[in-house]
């Protein structure tokens, strides 16, 4: 959600369905200045990024899927990104007994959307000297 916008009329506005009451502020993307609905943009903040977990894993090990976003709210539809640049790597998606597992070798890519958490935890598992780059999104 992004940015803040608030209400400095003396009146009710609505917008998409929700009442925002005279001096209430509200975050939203969908505000575009729409001629029925008067609204102050009063924040550029909260700012909006999909990215939840970001980071360069050397070691065998597991990644927790994070519960809730930079802004608070819970997180249920997230894509992962794996790019290995060297070595090879076992994903395990939240057991090292979920099998098959998925294999990547140096330079691969893998994207997967989740839905509902199905995923919460990536186990990594190797023999040898690796590097896989994550990126975890809100989608």
């Amino acid at each position: 959600m992004s940015p803040t916008y608030k209400n400095v009329t003396n009146q009710r506005q609505i917008l998409n369905g929700k009442v925002i009451d005279p001096g209430q502020t509200i975050c939203t993307t969908a505000y575009y200045n729409e001629n029925d609905v008067k609204l102050l943009k009063i924040d550029d903040a909260p700012h909006f990024n999909p990215i939840i977990f970001s980071d360069v894993i050397t070691e065998k090990g597991t990644v927790k899927i994070p519960e809730k976003d930079n802004l608070g709210e819970r997180v249920v539809k997230y894509a992962i990104h794996f790019f290995l640049e060297r070595g090879r790597v076992t994903i395990h998606y939240n057991s090292i007994k979920n099998d098959p597992p998925l294999n990547l070798y140096e330079s691969a890519k893998w994207n997967v959307r989740c839905f509902e958490r199905v995923i919460d935890t990536i186990v990594i598992n190797s023999e040898e000297n690796f590097m896989l780059n994550i990126i975890i999104e809100k989608i």
